[in-house]
C-alpha cells in the first residue's frame, strides 16, 4: 500500500525540518489504482516520465469526490524531447526535463497554439535540467555555458520555474553532495528565487541539505519497479 509509505516520508520530512518542501510522487511503473490512493489520501504532485504511460496512467485515474480547485498536478520528469513537446501540454502542468533552448521553444509554441484553442488553458511551467555530471547515460541536460547563455524565456503560457539535475549514477554521497550544492550556487547567483527540483528516493536527505525546493521520489513511496 502506497498510503502508509507516503505518511511515513512526509513524518520523516517534517522531522528534518522541511515538511514544506514539494513532494513529487513518482509512480512510473506502477498502476493508476496506487495513485489514486494517494490522491484519496491528499496527495496533489505526482511525476511519470513516459509520454505513453502517463496518458494511459491518467486517463484511469478515479478523482471522483475531488474537490475542485485540488485536483492532482502532474510533472512531467524524463528528458524533454522537441516532438513530443504537443503531447505533453495536453497532460502535464510541470515539465522538468526542459534540456535545449530547442525544446522550450517547441514547448512555448504548443502552449501558445493550446491556448488559441482553449482561451482558459491556464499554461505550464517548466524546469531546466543542468547536467552537472556530464553522464552520457542521463539523457541530456543543459552545461553551465548553455544555461547561461541565453535567458530562460517565459510567456503567458509557459513559465520559467527553476533548475533541477541529478546526481552522478554512482550515488557516491559526497559528489552528490557536490553536485547538488553547486545547482543551489547557480540558483542564488543567476536566478535566485526559482525552484530546485533535486534529490530522490537515495539522495533526497542531501539534496534537502543543499537547499531543494522539490524532491522527486518513487521507490520509497511506491516500492520498486
Amino acid at each position: 500500500m502506497s498510503g502508509p509509505k507516503l505518511h511515513a516520508l512526509k513524518t520523516r520530512l517534517a522531522d528534518l525540518g522541511h515538511a514544506d518542501v514539494r513532494l513529487i510522487a513518482v509512480s512510473k511503473t506502477h498502476p493508476a489504482a496506487m495513485v489514486d490512493e494517494l490522491i484519496r489520501a491528499g496527495h496533489r504532485d505526482f511525476g511519470e516520465n513516459r509520454v505513453n504511460e502517463a496518458r494511459d496512467k491518467f486517463s484511469n485515474l478515479d478523482l471522483t469526490g475531488v474537490t475542485p480547485g485540488l485536483e492532482p498536478i502532474f510533472h512531467h520528469i524524463g528528458p524533454l524531447q522537441s516532438g513530443m513537446a504537443r503531447q505533453v501540454t495536453a497532460l502535464f502542468h510541470f515539465v522538468h526535463g526542459a534540456s535545449s533552448h530547442s525544446a522550450i521553444a517547441a514547448l512555448a509554441k504548443a502552449c501558445a497554439a493550446r491556448k488559441v484553442k482553449e482561451p482558459h488553458y491556464p499554461g505550464m511551467h517548466y524546469l531546466i535540467q543542468v547536467d552537472l555530471t556530464g553522464e552520457v547515460s542521463k539523457l541530456g541536460g543543459m552545461n553551465i555555458e548553455e544555461l547561461l547563455a541565453t535567458p530562460p524565456p517565459s510567456t503567458d503560457t509557459l513559465k520559467f520555474k527553476g533548475l533541477m539535475t541529478m546526481g552522478p549514477s554512482d550515488g557516491d554521497r559526497e559528489r552528490t553532495r557536490q553536485v547538488f550544492r553547486e545547482l543551489r550556487k547557480i540558483r542564488d547567483t543567476s536566478f535566485p528565487g526559482s525552484e530546485l527540483s533535486m534529490g530522490m528516493s537515495g539522495d533526497y536527505e542531501i539534496a534537502l541539505e543543499e537547499g531543494s525546493t522539490m524532491i522527486r521520489v518513487g521507490s520509497l513511496i511506491f516500492g520498486s519497479r
